[in-house]
């Protein structure tokens, strides 16, 4: 029954990739597939509508009969239609790979290309171009914690630490997905830090996480690749920690950075569309929040030379010069 099924949708492909004149009623086309008429009532107006999704179809009513006729709106929908009707007769998949998560961007490879996830993801970006008010496919919880510190040699301006998230391939507040083996939003955010802070131990009474508020935004996920509704609830942490650990993805950023979703750290962009809505929810925004540690962030050397390349590139050159203006008068 189901290679029935499938023959029949692969000949009315075919009858409707072949017709090159002006659009024809469907059960003329139907006729000429040789498809029988239930399934021309039932199964043709479906598959119809399906195609009407990827743009290939021109529509028209019919002036006599008032039913819909269709044409290929060109000849290359036309190969798209044979194409699909071959995949559809040798029982062959179009797209692969879809229990990987993640997605890429462009240039993509024919492999990525064809991938389930990443087809996902480019037609629900242009459904969300087409529809900023989409309705999301999914809805998940998440945490996010603020960092805020002075960080030694940024002249005593607040900064807040982002992580980056390889799947996201953006920055971020550290946090992530609440799980159902978390007791609440407050425990994944324990959670989360001590995951992606190295050598870092939430203990209570030293390490306090203070909710700042709930936001909800509605994005497109570059994990699963499809539209999403976040509800993000925000912490801040005060800890005796000092200094905060903090891993090679790890960055320090100013506020006016950190609130800008123009900002780019090292090319890679900054996801605080929800960090955002919140600072205009806080009463004195973000700027009036505590800071996290009494002390002052050291930076590693990592860092240093991270954020000021040039700068120690020229120290180095100068003790490079030094050490070879001493060196002749010591022989």
């Amino acid at each position: 029954m189901a290679d029935d099924a499938a023959a029949a949708m692969a000949a009315l492909l075919d009858s409707v990739a072949e017709h090159s004149g002006p659009p024809v009623p469907l059960s003329e086309l139907c006729r000429r597939a040789g498809v029988t008429r239930p399934t021309a009532e039932t199964a043709a107006p479906m598959l119809l509508a399906l195609l009407r999704a990827f743009g290939v179809l021109h529509t028209e009513s019919d002036p006599v009969s008032g039913e819909a006729a269709i044409s290929p709106v060109s000849p290359q929908a036309g190969y798209f239609l044979r194409s699909l009707s071959s995949y559809v007769r040798t029982n062959h998949s179009v797209l692969d790979n879809w229990e990987r998560p993640g997605t890429a961007e462009p240039p993509y490879t024919g492999r990525q290309a064809l991938s389930g996830p990443q087809f996902l993801y480019l037609a629900e970006e242009r459904r969300l171009t087409l529809d900023p008010d989409a309705s999301p496919l999914r809805q998940v919880d998440v945490v996010q914690v603020v960092v805020k510190n002075r960080v030694r040699g940024r002249g005593g301006r607040a900064q807040y630490l982002v992580l980056y998230d390889d799947r996201a391939r953006q920055y971020q507040l550290p946090g992530g997905h609440v799980r159902t083996s978390d007791t609440g939003p407050r425990a994944a955010a324990a959670r989360e830090l001590e995951e992606e802070l190295p050598g870092y131990t939430h203990v209570p009474g030293s390490g306090t996480l203070t909710e700042l508020g709930v936001v909800s935004v509605t994005q497109l996920s570059r994990t699963y690749g499809a539209v999403t509704e976040y509800r993000i609830t925000f912490y801040q942490l005060a800890s005796d920690t000092r200094p905060i650990p903090v891993g090679p993805g790890g960055r320090w950023i100013s506020e006016d950075a950190l609130l800008d979703e123009e900002t780019q750290i090292d090319r890679v962009t900054l996801n605080v569309a929800a960090l955002v809505r919140l600072d205009q929810s806080l009463p004195g925004g973000i700027r009036g929040l505590p800071w996290s540690t009494s002390g002052v962030q050291r930076r590693s050397l990592r860092e240093v030379v991270r954020d000021r390349p040039w700068e120690v590139v020229g120290l180095a050159v100068g003790v490079i010069g030094l050490i070879a203006s001493i060196v002749p008068l010591l022989t």
